[in-house]
């Protein structure tokens, strides 16, 4: 591998950590309640936990100087002092798991003392020993002290000799726990284990999800070429409560939607003067990707570079290009169908779409929604329109309902020479885009390319 094919793949590798961390972020935006949900869950649990384990702890201590009981004042006698403290401390153990001393407090107190609870410490190079007892019971562990301090000095005296315990400090009975309930520190420790959770879940969704989410998904994945990528646009409203028209021709969206459609159109011009073939049928897997503004865009786009085009809104049960194109309810395709409109009534030409005079471009919406669309797209009625208009135009567009849902787009394939498959960037599983295209496929229609929509 060359040095600049390697620079090259470094530099992919890179583009591909930088745009996973970019839909991460995203991910985690768009997951924010179950960030909350979580985090309040994680708090509470935690804070539950310290409220019903939580056993509070108190130690009883004593500190006392430590002297050998016949030393006399001299520059030796400190040696000797803190030689008996350490003893004293190594020794105790011992005389606990003896039993003898345990034995001895528990007449003084009248109860079972644990030894782990008592415990003998010397400080460093010193004679301070320290006696401590803990108990769960505050007044228990002093009352357990005091009887270690009167019966361990005849105990020990066997090992290290006899020796005087000058008591210095004392705790007496203990009102502060040792362990005293922290709830903030819990409760942020639960908030973080629920984010923590919510983090890992939105990494295992995108690492496990399938799919399509750049313009090489649709190559890679479906198998067809990649005609193009449109990108997102977020229809506002007017102060007359009016959505913007999302179509090409509308001057807030034109400058955004004009270079996306110039490179989808001019595929499609390609395949056109190769194979001779005007008639499209453009669909989706499933609802909601966005494949009948895709469909309205193209036409309008070939319009503008002069060809004659004719775009049927063949959604008989969701018709949407009028809402698209911003138009008010009428009749459409399906009322031409059923025989209560005539055709011409129902077309509409730039000029009554507000679109330039010099556009050839008409629309047959699709009238008010009906059920069994399939049967009156599969009539007589619905063969003979799409001839008639393939007579003047020189691209006719059908905007199919999604192929993964209805039989439509199978219905309509009869009428078209090829199909464009629209999906929606991270919308749509793999799996449910390849059965819809499966059964668009076995209908004998060439599925020529697919647009990434909302990028």
């Amino acid at each position: 591998m060359g040095h600049q094919e390697r620079e090259n793949n470094a530099e992919l590798e890179r583009i591909d950590i930088i745009e996973f961390l970019q839909e991460y972020v995203k991910k985690l935006c768009r997951m924010w309640v179950w960030l909350v949900i979580f985090s309040l869950l994680g708090a509470g649990l935690f804070y539950a936990r310290v409220q019903r384990q939580y056993v509070p702890v108190y130690t009883a201590s004593a500190t006392f100087a430590i002297s050998i009981w016949d030393n006399q004042q001299s520059s030796s006698s400190a040696y000797y002092d803190n030689a008996a403290a350490e003893q004293m401390a190594t020794t105790f153990p011992y005389i606990l798991t003896s039993g003898v001393l345990r034995r001895q407090v528990e007449a003084d107190v009248g109860e079972s003392v644990a030894t782990g609870s008592i415990k003998a410490v010397v400080a460093n190079n010193t004679n301070l020993l320290t006696l401590s007892v803990t108990s769960v019971d505050p007044e228990s562990a002093y009352e357990v002290l005091q009887s270690v301090i009167k019966n361990y000095p005849s105990l020990s005296e066997v090992i290290v000799g006899r020796v005087n315990m000058a008591l210095l400090d004392e705790t007496g009975i203990p009102t502060v726990p040792d362990n005293p309930r922290n709830f903030t520190r819990q409760i942020i420790k639960g908030a973080l284990c629920g984010v923590i959770l919510v983090a890992g879940w939105a990494a295992l969704k995108l690492f496990t999800r399938r799919t399509i989410r750049k313009e090489s998904d649709v190559q890679e994945r479906m198998h067809i070429k990649c005609f193009g990528a449109v990108p997102q646009i977020t229809a506002k409203k007017r102060s007359n409560s009016l959505k913007w028209r999302i179509v090409l021709t509308e001057p807030r969206i034109e400058g955004v939607l004009r270079e996306p459609l110039r490179i989808i159109r001019n595929k499609v011009e390609r395949y056109v003067n190769e194979s001779g073939k005007k008639v499209f049928l453009v669909t989706s897997a499933l609802a909601g990707e966005g494949k009948s503004t895709v469909a309205v865009n193209l036409a309008l786009s070939l319009a503008q570079a002069g060809h004659k085009v004719v775009l049927i809104d063949c959604d008989l049960r969701h018709p949407s290009g009028r809402e698209i194109l911003g138009i008010k309810d009428g009749n459409g395709l399906g009322e031409v169908l059923t025989g209560k409109a005539e055709i011409n009534d129902c077309m509409l030409r730039a000029n009554e779409l507000g679109l330039g005079k010099d556009m050839n471009v008409m629309i047959i919406p699709g009238g008010k929604p009906v059920e069994g669309g399939s049967e009156l797209l599969e009539s007589k009625k619905m063969g003979a329109l799409v001839e008639i208009v393939k007579k003047w135009a020189d691209y006719v567009i059908l905007d199919s309902a999604p192929a993964g849902l209805l039989t439509d787009a199978v219905v309509l394939a009869q009428y078209a020479d090829a199909a464009i498959f629209v999906v929606r960037k991270d919308y749509a599983k793999v799996d449910y885009i390849m059965d819809g295209m499966e059964q668009l496929a076995e209908s004998g229609i060439s599925i020529i390319g697919g647009v990434l929509n909302g990028v």
